[in-house]
């Protein structure tokens, strides 16, 4: 088992094809947005304040309009599993993911966003065999629905070495 590292997940690079403005709403009703995938920008403040300065093709630099432009094509643009489960996830775009490694070989990612309290944990323990979405709330020491992972306890003593938050013990 090891510690807690940032992840650089990348999507792959969209061709020149894809060099076109494409106009989307607001999911809030504010108005719409410009996104273009070849340059992988928006319009929208998210992005313009938050996430320009990430790399194209990091996972941190889509805003939830480019992450919906994405996701409305037939394309998989992804690597692995991991890095594709972490994209769609309807609780995403994630400002901050960090991996760790797991016994036999395995990763486990988590999801930090600095709007939202709760932590996204992907993890394919116990008799899994593909990743699943935990959510997990460090403030008030609970999973979401009360889906608790499997090695819970082993996951938990994780969680504490991870620099960006804090469990209060």
């Amino acid at each position: 088992m090891g510690q807690w590292k940032p992840a650089l997940l990348s999507i792959a690079p969209f061709g020149k094809n894809y060099n076109r403005d494409i106009e989307v709403e607001s999911r809030t009703g504010g108005g719409r947005y410009t996104v273009n995938l070849y340059s992988y920008t928006c319009t929208c403040p998210d992005f313009t304040e938050r996430r320009a300065m990430r790399p194209i093709g990091d996972l941190g630099r889509s805003c939830k309009h480019l992450r919906d432009a994405v996701l409305s094509l037939d394309s998989d643009a992804f690597g692995d599993e991991l890095t594709r489960v972490i994209f769609k996830s309807p609780h995403g775009p994630y400002e901050r993911i960090w991996f760790a490694p797991v016994s036999g070989g395995d990763v486990m990612a988590l999801g930090m966003r600095s709007d939202k309290p709760w932590l996204s944990l992907f993890y394919r323990g116990g008799s899994e065999k593909s990743y699943t979405r935990y959510g997990y709330h460090p403030e008030e020491k609970r999973w979401a629905y009360d889906s608790v992972p499997p090695e819970v306890e082993m996951i938990l003593g994780l969680l504490k070495s991870v620099p960006d938050i804090s469990l209060n013990e």
